[in-house]
């Protein structure tokens, strides 16, 4: 068995997963890290996730490290192999466990079996202080770390499991690695097996490579190994669209662009912080605003028209809209990531027609935005700047205009909001409907307060008493 000697500093492990080893290493299991954890540990990383082989008595070592972790244990089919997963919601911990197949040189076996080289490798966990620094390489994994190479490990059992193609893009842009020419031949003629992997994991795989740095080269990547079609096939419908006008693009590439501006503007805060905590799969927030940039402007394919030697696109954000509500909701994204991403799509244009007014748009224009897109106008401050840079090489050598009267727009909408939120706090709230008018809670109260919200919208201005008369004439109809 080949070994490799490194000094692997644990100070990178987390004193959690550090106790567990040590805990490991004290037992009489013949078990091994693997994986993950050990490509990041020659790295110099800090591993997240944590796995583990063992040679025997799978029950017994599962029994006891879900009990010292205070972890709950599940038993599922791996590929044909008995795996248990240990889980502690709490402290976000998932480990997965697999035993041996019964057969000669069982580790070689499991690690020919994983996805790339740099994730063959291994670490048997003894009672020797310095265990970690013995690392097991039979596919020179180390070499292609060195090198930053991504080779797949066994090209007759690397697409058992046909998500690796996406793993490929994923680990290629997050560890900055180029990817062995055959490899990505191979990978690219298999691409089409990616429809045999469940929606849930391509969703989750296409989460997490929208989460990275760079993800307009991740997208690229997606073209060059033929994925593109087969994971966004309404992102292929736009390669290839014209715009010409304003535009120097085609529709994807365009979009592509605007790609790289939302991640670099938001990056930069260049209009704030945005509130990046957790929002929906245990992820935040930022893979789904790129998402929806990557897919603005999808509807133009379909309402592409050419009349008087000009090219439109008129209702191209609602039909994007539709389009990305279905796939979406076909890749079983949740309904809150999916109404967030619809409702950028569909309102990506509204700033840039209050900008392109002749005169300053009106208090009420910015009232109705602040009604509709209020709860994400930063990210749709974001998107229309991207959506403006990357229209042309013009625009993204002369942008102070257009930034200014974003920003202008954008401030005012937020005193607009501060002001709206104050007179309507102190004109009256549905307990007060309820009492004067002898109302249950239901709909109707909030068919009254809805009204009384809009004309404070159209007006800017509402006092109590035109309230109630408001509440009085709608409810006797």
């Amino acid at each position: 068995m080949k070994n490799q000697e490194l000094k692997i500093n644990k100070s990178q492990i987390q004193e959690e997963f550090h106790n567990l080893l040590n805990y490991i290493s004290e037992k009489d299991y013949n078990a091994y890290l693997v994986g993950g954890a050990v490509r990041d540990l020659v790295l110099g990383d800090t591993p997240n996730d944590f796995d583990f082989v063992v040679d025997k008595n799978i029950d017994q070592f599962t029994q006891s490290i879900a009990k010292y972790l205070k972890c709950k244990r599940i038993k599922f089919s791996n590929h044909g192999l008995s795996t248990y997963r240990l889980v502690n919601m709490e402290k976000n911990i998932f480990i997965d466990v697999t035993e041996f197949e019964n057969q000669k040189d069982g580790l070689i076996n499991d690690l020919s079996k994983r996805d790339f080289t740099i994730n063959s490798m291994a670490i048997k966990i003894t009672k020797d202080k310095d265990f970690l620094n013995t690392i097991i390489d039979p596919f020179n994994g180390i070499s292609d770390l060195k090198n930053k190479i991504l080779r797949y490990t066994d090209r007759n059992k690397v697409l058992d499991d046909p998500l690796r193609l996406l793993r490929l893009v994923r680990l290629s842009s997050k560890l900055d690695l180029q990817i062995d020419p055959k490899t990505l031949n191979y990978f690219k003629k298999q691409s089409y097996l990616i429809n045999e992997v469940s929606k849930e994991r391509v969703r989750d795989e296409l989460i997490e490579i929208f989460t990275l740095k760079k993800t307009y080269e991740s997208v690229l990547l997606l073209k060059d190994t033929n994925l593109l079609t087969f994971v966004f096939p309404f992102i292929a419908d736009t390669l290839g669209v014209e715009q010409y006008g304003f535009h120097d693009k085609d529709v994807f590439n365009h979009q592509v662009a605007a790609l790289y501006y939302v991640e670099k503007l938001i990056d930069d805060e260049v209009f704030g912080k945005l509130d990046k905590n957790s929002y929906s799969h245990d992820k935040n927030i930022i893979p789904y605003i790129k998402l929806a940039t990557f897919f603005h402007d999808i509807g133009k394919p379909k309402t592409k028209k050419n009349t008087d030697d000009k090219i439109s696109f008129i209702s191209h954000e609602e039909v994007g809209s539709n389009i990305a509500s279905e796939y979406l909701t076909g890749m079983k994204f949740s309904l809150k990531s999916t109404n967030y991403i619809n409702k950028l799509i569909k309102n990506h244009l509204r700033l840039g027609h209050l900008i392109s007014l002749s005169t300053e748009p009106s208090d009420k224009s910015l009232r109705k935005l602040q009604r509709d897109c209020g709860e994400f106008l930063l990210e749709l401050v974001y998107l229309d700047f991207a959506d403006f840079l990357s229209t042309s090489i013009y625009n993204s050598e002369n942008y102070i205009d257009h930034f200014n009267k974003l920003s202008k727009i954008y401030f005012r909408i937020k005193n607009i909001s501060t002001d709206l939120e104050q007179k309507y706090a102190n004109v009256i709230d549905g307990h007060q409907i309820m009492e004067i008018f002898g109302l249950n809670e239901g709909p109707e109260v909030g068919r009254v307060l809805n009204a009384i919200e809009n004309e404070l919208i159209n007006s800017g201005n509402m006092t109590k008493a035109k309230a109630l008369k408001l509440a009085e004439n709608l409810l006797k109809k």
